[in-house]
């Protein structure tokens, strides 16, 4: 488990979140109220992003379906770089 690369970067950040906190509250003298607002409007921020992305969500998977222009183009140049194959081979000669 501790070899996963994403378990490892979340223990990191999180020593260094709180060597972070500490330094702030013992060396520069932040009240510990401070830090306590801070981390709960943290949540709270976290908490809107997540109602958001599911909100978002169906909307981003909409546009998804759709083809998009330049995927159209794409399709397009293919479909004209076959017609003159085909025309070679019907008829035996270049056009």
């Amino acid at each position: 488990m501790l070899r996963d690369p994403l378990v490892r970067r979340f223990i990191s950040s999180s020593v260094f979140a709180g060597v972070f906190v500490w330094v702030a509250v013992r060396f520069f003298e932040v009240e510990t109220e401070v830090v306590w607002v801070l981390f709960g409007l943290s949540f709270v921020f976290v908490g809107m992003l997540i109602v958001v992305g599911f909100v978002l969500a169906p909307a981003v998977r909409l546009f998804r379906r759709k083809p998009s222009l330049l995927s159209k183009l794409d399709d397009l140049s293919d479909e004209l770089a076959v017609l003159p194959a085909k025309e070679e081979s019907e008829t035996g000669r270049k056009p």
